[in-house]
C-alpha cells in the first residue's frame, strides 16, 4: 500500500501507519471482503479506512494490540458497510452465510439483495453488546471463546448476548416482512 501522507505528518506517524498496515492489512482486507464479497470493494473499504485511521492516529494507543485490532477491524468493516450501501442498487447476493444459534435451529437465509441490506441495516441498529458478540461469531467465525476473548467477556455472557441478538435480529426481520 502506498502511503499519501500530509507534510504536516510525521516521520514516526508514517512509520506508525505502515507498522499498522503490515500488522493488520490482510485481516483488515478479509474482513472488508467477507462482508462486500469484492476484492475491489474490500481493497477501497481498507484504504479508505486507513485514511481515517490516519486522522485519529494522535489519539490511538497503538501499543494496546487487542484495542488497535479491534479498531482498525471496526473501521475496515464500517467502510465496507458504507461501499455496500451506496452501492444499493447494484448489489446482486444470492445468499448470506447461514446463521444458526443451534438451541433453536434458527437460520436465516438472504436471497435478495434487500433482504441482505434489511439484515445489515438491523445488525448495524442494534446496541453494540448484541451486535458485536454476533457480528464476530458470524460474520468473522470466531469461536466462542475468541469472541469472549476479544470482546474481554465471559463465555456464558457472550453465548447470552448472541442469543438474545439472534432473537433481536429475527424479530425485526419478521417485522421488515422477511421470514426466517
Amino acid at each position: 500500500m502506498l502511503f499519501f501522507t500530509s507534510e504536516e505528518t510525521g516521520g514516526n506517524e508514517k512509520q506508525t501507519l505502515e507498522s499498522i498496515y503490515r500488522r493488520y492489512g490482510k485481516k483488515m482486507f478479509t474482513a472488508a471482503y467477507r462482508i462486500s464479497g469484492s476484492v475491489q470493494d474490500a481493497e477501497d473499504a481498507v484504504q479508505t479506512a486507513f485514511i481515517k485511521i490516519s486522522k485519529s492516529l494522535k489519539r490511538l494507543n497503538v501499543d494496546d494490540e487487542d484495542a488497535m485490532r479491534g479498531y482498525v477491524l471496526t473501521v475496515a468493516k464500517n467502510e465496507a458497510y458504507n461501499i455496500i450501501r451506496s452501492r444499493k442498487n447494484e448489489i446482486s447476493v444470492d445468499e448470506l452465510q447461514d446463521i444458526s444459534d443451534g438451541d433453536e435451529g434458527f437460520e436465516i437465509k438472504v436471497a435478495e439483495g434487500a433482504e441482505f441490506k434489511t439484515a445489515i441495516s438491523i445488525m448495524r441498529q442494534m446496541d453494540d453488546k448484541y451486535r458485536a458478540p454476533l457480528y464476530l461469531h458470524y460474520v468473522m467465525g470466531y469461536s466462542l471463546r475468541d469472541t469472549a476473548k476479544q470482546l474481554d467477556r465471559k463465555e456464558k455472557t457472550v453465548r447470552v448476548q448472541i442469543e438474545r441478538g439472534l432473537q433481536i435480529l429475527k424479530k425485526r426481520m419478521k417485522e421488515a416482512g422477511y421470514e426466517s
